[in-house]
């Protein structure tokens, strides 16, 4: 399985123990099971990766209509798929290869390739895919969700190092319900010491909760970018465009990781608060590269999809939309998708609310060892409102499952620990994590917040509910 995490991305140092082949469809899997002669299993990848709005996925169904593999031979349907390739992304194969089938057509067999094209067109062609699937409608929120908005924030410290350089760190995170930081992922690091600074610093911010309804709630797959840049900001980034101009080749050339690893590095362009591009330099959009990546079947890339519609990154925001991309990676092993989309589903912020498949959703992941769905299943049966998803044992045993000393968010943990072991009978330990999880917040100077919100229940002698975090 994959998580974003595992995906460490450091420019001309791409990481080459990264897995792509559990699950996902890609055009290259595709082509292989062409090559192979296995058409069956051909016909169907290209399908699946034309429904997506790929071309050559289009074309290469038109090129088996017209040589009977797998299908019956059908020059009609042929010349629909290939004019449907041709029209989604200008093609010169696709329109040599047109030519040659409709020369071989009589005006009723054009005729019939013409309605065929028309119905091809309005469900695969680029139009429609687009307002199907990518970033270019309106907002249509199922629910009245309010993102959290920061109310403090810091600046990380530049570390002490023998030799100053510049350098970037990309952070995922979640909000909980009381505006805390959790769930700290770092995605990309270019030295050790930035993500131990950046780290420190994120743990400070605080924020207003989002909210649905006018309810606190939960907030995850957010993302933060920490720049250390020793001279102009301005100088660091022509240094890094200069070093991805080779992705790019690679990125027009290959297939769905190539154009992904592209996009992400053109997203490492837009250092610090944004820095603008140098005089007469013009930067691909990265969300048009990471909508290609999507086509040729890149399952990172349809999670990077789900999270921009998601949040409006780049785009306006669009819930069915988001939905449709984090569920397809979730489905193609992408944990992280998992775990927000079943986080998400848990309490009905973007989406609407479905507590079997949102728990569905983390087990998967959890049963894959990642530690997030594990802790998070952890609070979720310990602290649950409803008494039939709450489960004492399964929440100890997913405690139990826990064991990653070097995990970055520490809150989490000691306020996990303290709910199922007061849950579970083991009140020593239950008030030692809980002493943790105070002098955690003392020490970044965030307000009690759950912690408090879990002594008070303590000093009751009640359990702590809450839905999730």
């Amino acid at each position: 399985m994959l998580n974003v995490r595992n995906f460490v991305f450091v420019l001309c140092l791409l990481g080459p123990g990264i897995s792509c082949s559990v699950f996902a469809v890609t055009f290259e899997q595709a082509m292989a099971y062409y090559g192979n002669k296995q058409y069956e299993q051909a016909y169907g990848a290209f399908e699946e990766l034309a429904a997506l709005g790929n071309e050559r996925a289009q074309l290469n169904l038109g090129v088996m209509y017209a040589r009977g593999e797998f299908v019956d031979l059908d020059l009609p349907e042929s010349a629909a798929w290939l004019k449907l390739s041709n029209n989604t992304l200008p093609n010169e194969s696709a329109a040599k290869f047109l030519k040659i089938i409709s020369a071989k057509l009589s005006k009723e067999d054009q005729l019939t390739s013409n309605a065929r094209y028309k119905q091809l067109s309005a469900k695969y062609g680029r139009e429609a895919v687009n307002q199907r699937l990518f970033p270019e409608s309106a907002i249509d929120e199922v629910s009245e969700f309010a993102e959290a908005e920061p109310l403090r924030t810091h600046i990380p410290k530049y570390p002490q190092m023998k030799l100053a350089v510049s350098g970037i760190v990309d952070i995922q995170y979640s909000i909980a319900s009381d505006g805390t930081v959790r769930n700290i992922t770092i995605l990309n690091a270019t030295k050790n010491a930035f993500a131990k600074s950046s780290i420190e610093t994120i743990r400070q911010n605080l924020f207003k909760p989002a909210t649905v309804n006018g309810k606190p709630v939960p907030e995850s797959g957010r993302r933060a970018r920490f720049t250390f840049a020793v001279g102009s900001l301005e100088r660091y980034a022509e240094g890094l465009r200069s070093a991805i101009d080779p992705l790019r080749e690679k990125a027009e050339q290959g297939g769905g990781l190539d154009k992904f690893l592209y996009a992400y590095a053109l997203t490492m362009l837009k250092v610090g608060g944004g820095v603008a591009d140098s005089e007469g330099a013009s930067l691909d959009p990265s969300a048009d590269w990471f909508k290609k990546a999507a086509q040729d079947g890149n399952r990172l890339a349809k999670f990077e999809l789900g999270l921009d519609l998601s949040y409006g990154k780049q785009c306006r925001a669009d819930s069915k939309k988001s939905y449709f991309w984090l569920e397809q990676a979730a489905d193609e092993g992408v944990m992280d998708a998992q775990v927000l989309l079943g986080s998400e589903l848990l309490h009905g912020g973007r989406f609407e609310k479905d507590v079997d498949k949102g728990l569905e959703m983390l087990t998967r992941a959890a049963d894959d060892g990642y530690d997030d769905a594990i802790l998070k299943l952890a609070w979720i049966m310990a602290t649950h409102p409803d008494a039939n998803i709450r489960d004492p044992e399964k929440a100890l045993a997913y405690l139990n499952r826990f064991n990653n000393d070097d995990y970055i968010d520490e809150l989490t943990v000691f306020e996990t620990q303290a709910v199922v072991y007061a849950l579970t009978g083991k009140n020593a330990e239950a008030k030692k994590a809980l002493k943790k999880a105070m002098k955690y917040r003392k020490k970044y100077e965030l307000p009690d917040g759950i912690t408090g919100d879990i002594a008070k229940a303590f000093d009751a002698g009640k359990p702590y509910l809450q839905d999730i975090l």
